[in-house]
């Protein structure tokens, strides 16, 4: 992106009507330019520096907790919060494409920005706008989020094979009410560890295969392991284990096709297990 690209592009900023482009020359060249490729991580929520940005090409997205909040294209500008009040960013920002920002920093926006009134009136008000746009977007996320998780969980429990979710730390964070089928209930497994009702030991090796980080083409499919039933069941007298083909999925904090993607920062939320009973296949 050449100089001339990027003065277009500041003129398509909202408070570039209130400066001439002798003045937007000044602001480029005092300015450092920021190249992000397709999933790359500008700052997390929680970090901290004094400085705005805005996107000169490209688009990225603004999220917290590894929830979408909303999408800021050519002429948007954010981080100005961090700036205005020297607090720690309270979102974190990542490139949906390759994308091109200048960095402005706290001196060049006190000495330039910040000594117009205009300007600053401008960055609240679009501020003003963008809080109440992201808090409906919330709103609405969170509401459709929990519809979807309710639906989503009567799917799931309607199914007969099991389905786990287990955190990297090796417990159960989600199982489904299939898992009555081993005389348990929902409530006294999540927290637990899976190697609770895991009939066996589980050795580094098992270990990699149950709790496997691959996704897509790579994940595992038909492992082969045993359950233990619930010795406080009435089940349990009539077997103490059950055989399941268990298929395995990583999950991660980003979209799967980027998980392979050595640039792109993640984090490993955990491995999702379907098991699906031996005994109800041969009766099939």
């Amino acid at each position: 992106m050449d100089q001339e690209q990027k003065i277009s592009a500041l003129q398509l900023v909202s408070f570039s009507k209130l400066l001439q482009e002798d003045s937007l020359w000044y602001l480029l060249s005092s300015c450092e330019s920021i190249s992000l490729k397709t999933g790359e991580i500008l700052f997390e929520e929680t970090s901290f520096k004094e400085s705005m940005f805005i996107i000169l090409a490209g688009t990225v997205e603004v999220y917290k907790k590894h929830r979408h909040i909303a999408y800021r294209g050519g002429g948007d500008f954010f981080g100005e919060m961090s700036l205005l009040e020297s607090k720690p960013r309270s979102t974190g920002i990542r490139a949906i494409n390759d994308s091109v920002l200048l960095e402005i920093d706290k001196d060049v926006f006190n000495s330039f920005l910040g000594s117009n009134p205009k300007i600053i009136w401008d960055i609240s008000k679009t501020l003003s706008e963008r809080n109440r746009e992201d808090t409906e977007a919330l709103n609405t996320g969170y509401l459709e989020l929990k519809q979807s998780e309710e639906k989503l969980r009567r799917i799931v429990d309607s199914v007969s094979d099991l389905v786990f979710q287990v955190n990297p730390n090796g417990n159960i964070d989600f199982v489904n009410e299939s898992i009555r089928t081993l005389g348990y209930e929902v409530k006294e497994l999540i927290g637990k560890p899976f190697a609770e009702i895991y009939d066996g030991d589980l050795d580094d090796e098992k270990k990699r295969y149950i709790f496997s980080r691959r996704t897509g083409p790579r994940s595992l499919t038909e492992i082969e392991f045993t359950l233990k039933v619930n010795p406080q069941s009435s089940l349990f007298s009539l077997a103490t284990n059950m055989s399941y083909l268990v298929s395995v999925l990583g999950l991660w904090s980003v979209p799967q096709e980027m998980v392979e993607e050595k640039d792109v920062k993640k984090e490993f939320l955990g491995s999702l297990l379907i098991a699906r009973s031996q005994l109800l296949e041969i009766k099939m």
